[in-house]
């Protein structure tokens, strides 16, 4: 009964109309709309599978100020972007020395999507094999039959501005609901207790526990695209292969292991499962068909699909062959160089003490704090038998972000495992006043952007006790602090973070720095005049005292300034005046306050409106 069932919602997992179908405009039958191929079954150009180590950089070319990028590794980087952060409409300014017509048009967004999707691209943990399988369709879109996507040429180039459209079957509010669930649950791995073949087995657990199999999503495709992705498996609790396959190898890639998302022929096997790196060698995952045993109570068989070798995974298979390899998608340069080559003949050895991967790894220190610096974190092995040699070999162990050491085999051929820690950020310099940041009830507070940084956190001192405030995005270099009182002296400090194995890591507090809000611009009530005199009055505000400046001209020009270092004198009589001369008069607040260093400062309210009279 489990096979029957997990054969027949194999069959559909795929390509249960998640296809949206092709579009075509009735006008002159071009095709600008098209399925991801990954789900149709159809071949890929080869071109688009080649691998992208050697591939060139793009040809960059500006025109009317924009810049334009030809097929490369920057274009597809771009693309890439996109798709990560879910954007379901951009625009990519395209160049090429090939004309680009409707009829081919939807051909060349294939390949970007492609190359752009390729495992050998990624560069973290939601790109890769994360998005290529999360995008439901793509579309171009036309401004018109006689306007070639906005066409230009010059110097033996076309420049092309292509609006795209994507469709994918999770939200970016989706994904930041995965992220919590994933975060939480790495930030739990005590990788140096921890040996790395407990650490698999721990992700396929979690991904066990959290979700069941939707039996109903994969017969039913009306708004059940949530049951493909990681949304599904670790947010929604419920979908199909894809959703665990997407599932196993977010949490692994964040974990530092090496993982992809494989699958058969969508229109034949329909199946999804992964291949995880222990010993630097490859062995398959099926957590769907795994889980369907401990649904239906046979937990004994729990991990039937864990860590095995191919004829293991294919040992259950029906006619329709669920677990054979998909030769359209699998046979491509990178993944035979990379993947294919280290697959093991054998099904995994968990009574085998001697792995390194049944030994526990444990690093010294799983943070450190930027120095500018490289950082190698110590290492050692926690074993009872004889281990594998290794030599020890560190990467982007330097800058604020995750770093990693790697356990390499004597002959330098394989990883046999890996441990990742942190670089915080080095302590930041002060806060600062940004440029006519100063206002009655606000702030623009300024900082020195940290390169790597994930976010930062802004404090702000109140009644004996620090508080969160603001939390600026990583490309901020300043924020407007609100709902503050007028002429009120206000302190703060900032630090930055780096979000890493599921914890966010902070640099040390920056010096507090410490400003004022303007006053409230006082208003002036009245002007009296009386024997070569003129007595001001004004409305009080909260400040330390008051600026009153008069001339004779209109325009202020000349003017003198009476200054008054109280807060409760609302008047003030000016005397030897000249009889008979008009006399304008305004007046503003001013706030005093002393720095986070010692210095006595001010700031100024805005000066009120000019008001006039004429000396008696």
């Amino acid at each position: 009964m489990r096979l029957f069932k997990t054969v027949i919602s194999a069959l559909l997992c795929l390509t249960m109309a998640f296809s949206s179908g092709v579009i075509c405009y009735a006008d002159d039958n071009y095709e600008l709309q098209r399925e991801n191929p990954f789900y149709s079954g159809r071949d890929i150009s080869r071109a688009t599978l080649d691998s992208l180590e050697n591939e060139k950089s793009s040809t960059v070319k500006t025109l009317d100020s924009k810049k334009y990028y030809s097929d490369g590794l920057e274009l597809y980087k771009i693309m890439r972007d996109n798709f990560v952060k879910r954007n379901t409409n951009f625009t990519i300014n395209y160049l090429t020395k090939d004309r680009v017509s409707y009829e081919n048009v939807i051909d060349r967004i294939e390949k970007l999507y492609v190359n752009a999707t390729e495992e050998a691209l990624s560069e973290g943990t939601t790109d890769g094999d994360y998005i290529r399988w999360v995008v439901g369709s793509f579309s171009v879109n036309r401004s018109g039959k006689s306007n070639y996507f906005n066409e230009k040429h010059k110097d033996g180039y076309y420049y092309y501005t292509l609006d795209l459209s994507f469709t994918y079957y999770d939200s970016a509010q989706q994904e930041k609901e995965v992220d919590k669930v994933v975060n939480a649950f790495v930030a739990s791995v005590d990788t140096n207790s921890l040996t790395d073949y407990q650490i698999i087995k721990k992700v396929h657990d979690f991904i066990c526990s959290k979700t069941v199999y939707d039996d109903y999503a994969a017969e039913n495709n009306d708004g059940n695209e949530y049951a493909a992705t990681a949304y599904g498996a670790l947010v929604k609790g419920k979908c199909i292969c894809q959703g665990y396959s997407v599932a196993f190898y977010r949490i692994c890639k964040e974990l530092g292991y090496s993982v992809r998302f494989v699958s058969s022929n969508p229109k034949w096997g329909c199946h999804a499962w992964n291949l995880v790196m222990l010993d630097g060698k490859y062995y398959y995952v099926d957590a769907t068909w795994d889980d369907t045993f401990i649904d239906s109570g046979e937990t004994d068989k729990a991990n039937t699909y864990l860590l095995v070798n191919y004829k293991t995974l294919r040992s259950d298979d029906s006619i329709i062959g669920e677990h054979t390899l998909d030769n359209k998608y699998y046979d491509d340069e990178y993944f035979c160089e990379n993947t294919l080559e280290f697959i093991d003949e054998s099904n995994y050895d968990k009574t085998n003490k001697n792995l390194l991967s049944q030994s526990v790894i444990k690093l010294d220190k799983k943070s450190f704090t930027y120095t500018g610096s490289k950082i190698e974190a110590g290492v050692w092995v926690v074993s009872n038998e004889e281990t594998p040699e290794f030599s020890l070999s560190y990467s982007n162990n330097k800058n604020v972000g995750t770093a990693r050491v790697d356990l390499v085999s004597k002959d330098n051929s394989r990883v046999l495992s890996q441990r990742q820690f942190v670089i915080s950020p080095g302590k930041m310099t002060a806060l600062s006043l940004a440029s006519s940041g100063r206002a009655e009830t606000s702030l623009q507070l300024a900082w020195s952007k940290t390169i790597g940084a994930s976010g930062y956190e802004i404090e702000i001192y109140e009644d004996g006790n620090w508080f969160s405030e603001k939390k600026p995005a990583a490309s901020s270099t300043s924020a407007k602090i609100t709902n503050l009182n007028p002429a009120t002296k206000y302190t703060f400090r900032i630090r930055s973070y780096v979000s890493a194995l599921g914890k966010k890591y902070y640099s040390p507090y920056s010096k507090v720095y410490k400003t004022s809000t303007k006053p409230k611009s006082p208003k002036i009530s009245s002007l009296s005049t009386k024997s070569k005199s003129i007595t001001v009055k004004w409305k009080k505000v909260k400040c330390s005292g008051y600026e009153i400046e008069y001339s004779t001209d209109k325009s202020m020009k000349n003017a003198k300034t009476i200054k008054i270092s109280s807060s409760k004198t609302v008047s003030k009589k000016i005397k030897n005046l000249k009889k008979g001369k008009k006399y304008y008069f305004r007046i503003r607040a001013f706030k005093n306050y002393t720095s986070a260093s010692g210095k006595n400062c001010t700031s100024y309210s805005s000066r009120s409106a000019k008001n006039s009279i004429i000396c008696k």
